[in-house]
């Protein structure tokens, strides 16, 4: 590969960090912050909400979390997330006028629309991006380049005619804390901080608390399962109108004394899961799940559903079912409650993180990728011409 002549420049832009904390919005995060003192890159940030500082610039938009966003997205048939990427344009672009990267890294589709259409008038030869955390599926029409986290979308991509050069396979990464190690006494300090019960066994499930998606649902369904005394269940995410009905659930089925729901900053996290015993997630697909990562470099057994994307990320450290059906989060759960949990296994959960998924040993495979974006001209004439 030719060297480029200087530094790639690469804008990593996303609107939700310093607003929201899904998945998407923690990667961007952590992929500026563990990748911005590679040598060869000279990235900026721009978020939503945060402090002004070197190479990290907030800039205005409506925040999906606001009135203003909720009122703008129901006007035009949309959701509040689509208003704060509308809002944000005009600034992103003043952003882009004074930066001018080589390279757009993204994931907010309506707003990468908007910087595909109209580039020309924007006025920098800049490349698009787009990181298919979501995910979403072909054709990619309205973006230059294709960041794929997982291989089972890579490969769906080519299946469906995507041309091989415009698409990237490079998985999450995440940063990774010192190596867990079982401490029952500072465990127990940690729940009565957290105000989690000392005694049962606490199974952690983290993201949005719905129906939908995530189907915190049947997490509660299988717990309420279990013969008494039942594990205490926390629930970590983001949570709206929708999450009323799973609360609900919750107290009809384990008792308000038996569970928790809770919004945290991400910084919080980890307090969680270093307090939990096990980790379960209900969803049936995921575009990547670095939840699974949390839990797994805390030491913790994973219970996920058995699909290609999950059985990548957990890397044979997971628990995996058919987790569609009645009974089986029941069943799976049972068994690992009574396996104890030892160093030596934390230990390996850990290493698996570390050694497929740090920054420090994706550095170079992100580095590359912006470079062949940089470098791959035929693709950009083609982009420009449009």
């Amino acid at each position: 590969m030719r060297k480029s002549p200087h530094s790639v420049r690469v804008l990593f832009c996303c609107t939700g960090v310093g607003i929201f904390n899904r998945g998407l919005e923690s990667f961007f995060r952590e992929a500026f912050d563990g990748l911005k003192g590679t040598p060869g890159l000279e990235a900026w940030l721009i978020k939503g909400k945060g402090e002004r500082k070197e190479n990290e610039f907030p800039v205005w938009c409506l925040p999906r979390t606001g009135q203003c966003a909720r009122w703008l997205g129901k006007m035009f048939n949309r959701s509040a997330y689509a208003a704060e990427q509308w809002s944000s344009f005009f600034p992103v672009v003043r952003e882009i006028r004074r930066l001018r990267p080589d390279v757009i890294f993204y994931s907010d589709a309506n707003l990468g629309f908007q910087l595909f259409f109209r580039r020309q008038w924007i006025g920098v030869p800049y490349r698009l991006l787009y990181s298919n955390g979501g995910p979403v599926s072909p054709p990619f029409d309205r973006t230059d380049f294709v960041h794929q986290v997982a291989p089972a979308y890579h490969q769906e991509a080519l299946a469906a005619g995507e041309p091989e050069r415009k698409h990237f396979m490079v998985p999450y990464g995440i940063h990774v804390p010192p190596l867990p190690r079982v401490d029952p006494e500072a465990k127990a300090a940690l729940r009565r901080r957290l105000n989690l019960p000392c005694d049962p066994p606490v199974v952690l499930s983290v993201g949005w608390i719905s129906r939908e998606h995530k189907r915190m649902h049947y997490v509660v369904e299988e717990l309420s399962r279990l013969p008494e005394p039942r594990p205490f269940l926390q629930l970590l995410g983001a949570m709206d109108d929708s999450s009323r009905e799973v609360l609900a659930l919750a107290d009809r089925l384990l008792g308000p004394k038996n569970y928790s729901a809770r919004s945290v900053p991400y910084a919080e996290v980890s307090d969680f899961y270093r307090a939990a015993d096990v980790f379960v997630l209900g969803s049936l697909r995921e575009g990547f799940g670095r939840v699974y990562l949390e839990a797994l470099m805390h030491g913790l057994p994973v219970i996920a559903h058995q699909h290609p994307v999950m059985d990548y990320v957990l890397g044979g450290q997971g628990i995996l079912g058919d987790l569609s059906r009645p009974h089986e989060l029941t069943a799976l759960l049972s068994r690992e409650l009574q396996t104890p949990r030892d160093d030596s296994t934390a230990r390996e959960r850990w290493e698996t993180v570390r050694r497929r998924f740090s920054w420090p040993e994706l550095a170079e495979d992100y580095l590359a990728m912006f470079n062949e974006v940089l470098e791959k001209k035929e693709v950009r004439v083609a982009c420009e011409s449009r």
